[in-house]
């Protein structure tokens, strides 16, 4: 068995490259379709030689490669300010030294990974073939400069030896992914050449030469030439076709087992969260989650195959009692935690308890979620004054970070909730006559919802009205005082807030708060505690650190 690795090495010592899902945020690990466009753009560079394309074709046909990627520390998001192309239009910033030319410049971020190892392993452990175009590939390999933003400069090589990355790997796989990353398919390498344009530009340049130094019907041919393949007659002003953004749209699923991170896992939800995507309807903020939550779980209860649902679905014995066991929860899933987050809602989920078999889960929610020929089902919404919503499940939400599985289940050791945590229990101490005895209260009752939610318990709990991910509203209404009005009123509302989670009857509404919670090792999610749990309230995000 012939193993290949392609390895590059980080010589400024940082990887500059920008997450496609969200570009505030730094890829990492390098995804190996970046790698290949770059192996692509030096080919292209070196005038596409026949062994080295050929070599470019075998290795696209390839399965997905392992990742030998070490850990790192991403940089805080820096907003710098670059001049864009020059404008020969007045504008307030003239430069200097051409006062007939304009520039403006604009905002722009370069996400930044500061990995804990320079060095980064592509290996496919079984490359049948690999010998006869490993010279090829090392040729390729020498003319690579960078791997994303220009300023990530690398060295890359290619070998049949085994990688000297160190770590644990991560693996492609078909079942619960940690991350997903581009990779390169069949006929990757003939779609990037069209993208690049390369043909196109040195045709444009040599009909252009032919036209500015011939004359007469030599001349003609050419401006026919010309205005056949590009789509209009040729002037001198015209400027060569530019390169179309490169885009690679096949995304592989891939997971680490790490003997030195252990995981723990939560024992009521399964990993793997139901995501609806929202297909139509109007912008919805995450203050709404109820409305969302209560809607799509009696879509669910209605679309039911068999009547009564069962308990794991409705939370409710056959008489009518609140169940016992772990039940399905039906999450919204907001926009948080970026630096333009404002929380209004991408899609929704459903959290299945972790004990129903995948046969039982698919005669229960099949109505819900597929048509009779098998088909993602659209399903509609009601929300009342908010309007109308619909939603689909779909396989393949790569290109939406708040719709993939692992951004809201980690694993991570610090995790901060996205809607407020509703106490289980009303707390002995008053917030406002003992305010640190209050706090140290809910702290323990956060650790004992931790535990009736199957999660392990956190070494370190913070209590706030404020969320510590941007975008998301306070866990309550905050007012202000007014003056003695005519009408009675006496306050008004200041700012956003999650309205109280209904009580019963003639009973008040218990408290709620945002929590940052910290564990001793990494926690995989979904993390959901509180009375609220299950229609959405006490959903928690991992809480990403920056250096």
């Amino acid at each position: 068995m012939t193993s290949l690795t392609i390895g590059i090495e980080f010589i400024t010592g940082r990887c500059v490259a920008a997450d496609v899902s969200d570009r505030e945020r730094a890829e990492w690990p390098p995804h190996p379709g970046r790698m290949f466009m770059a192996l692509a753009a030096a080919c292209f560079e070196m005038g596409e030689e026949e062994a080295e394309v050929a070599a470019l074709e075998w290795l696209e046909k390839l399965p997905p490669p392992q990742i030998f990627a070490s850990d790192g520390c991403e940089r805080s998001p820096v907003a710098v300010y670059v001049p864009v192309n020059d404008k020969v239009t007045a504008n307030k910033s003239l430069l200097q030294s051409a006062p007939g030319l304009s520039r403006s410049k604009q905002e722009r971020a370069f996400p930044t990974m500061i990995p804990d190892n320079m060095e980064v392993a592509f290996v496919w452990p079984d490359a049948s073939g690999a010998e006869s175009h490993i010279e090829a590939l090392q040729r390729v390999c020498a003319n690579v400069i960078r791997v994303g933003h220009s300023s990530s400069l690398v060295r890359a090589w290619a070998t049949l030896d085994a990688p000297a990355a160190s770590g644990s790997p991560w693996h492609p796989t078909r079942g619960v992914s940690q991350i997903s990353v581009r990779v390169a398919g069949e006929g990757e390498f003939a779609r990037l050449r069209v993208a690049c344009g390369a043909n196109r530009i040195d045709s444009f340049m040599t009909l252009a030469e032919i036209i500015s130094s011939t004359k007469g019907n030599e001349q003609k041919s050419a401006k026919k030439a010309f205005e056949a393949e590009f789509g209009q007659p040729y002037k001198t002003a015209l400027r060569p076709p530019e390169p179309t953004p490169p885009v690679l749209g096949l995304w592989q699923g891939y997971t680490r087992e790490s003997t030195e991170i252990v995981v723990l896992e939560g024992e009521h939800f399964d990993a793997e969260l139901l995501v609806l995507c929202k297909l139509d309807g109007p912008n919805v903020s995450t203050q709404d989650t109820l409305a969302l939550t209560r809607r799509l779980r009696d879509a669910a209860m209605a679309a039911c195959e068999l009547q009564p649902p069962p308990a794991w679905l409705s939370g409710h014995e056959l008489d009518g009692s609140a169940t016992q066991e772990p039940h399905a929860a039906f999450l919204a899933l907001p926009y948080v935690g970026g630096p333009y987050a404002d929380g209004h809602v991408m899609g929704l989920a459903i959290a299945l308890p972790k004990r129903i078999a995948s046969e039982d889960r698919g005669r229960v929610l099949r109505g819900l979620l597929f048509d009779e020929n098998d088909e993602s089902r659209i399903i509609e919404l009601k929300l009342g004054n908010l309007g109308v919503w619909t939603v689909r499940l779909e396989a393949d939400n790569a290109g939406r970070q708040t719709l993939q599985n692992v951004t809201w289940v980690g694993p991570n050791t610090t995790w901060a909730s996205v809607t407020p945590v509703v106490l289980d229990r009303f707390p002995k101490q008053s917030r406002t006559e003992n305010r640190v005895g209050w706090n140290a209260e809910v702290a323990e009752t956060i650790v004992l919802s931790c535990e009736r939610a199957g999660l392990p318990q956190p070494i370190q709990v913070e209590i706030d009205t404020t969320s510590w991910h941007r975008g998301v509203p306070r866990a309550v209404p905050k007012t202000r005082r007014l003056r003695e009005r005519a009408d009675g009123e006496r306050a008004a509302p200041l700012g956003d807030g999650y309205p109280t989670m209904p009580s019963r009857v003639g009973k008040p509404s218990r408290p709620q708060v945002h929590v940052r919670m910290k564990f001793d090792q990494a926690v995989r999610g979904p993390v959901i505690i509180g009375a609220g749990r299950f229609l959405g309230y006490g959903l928690f995000k991992p809480l990403r650190v920056h250096r």
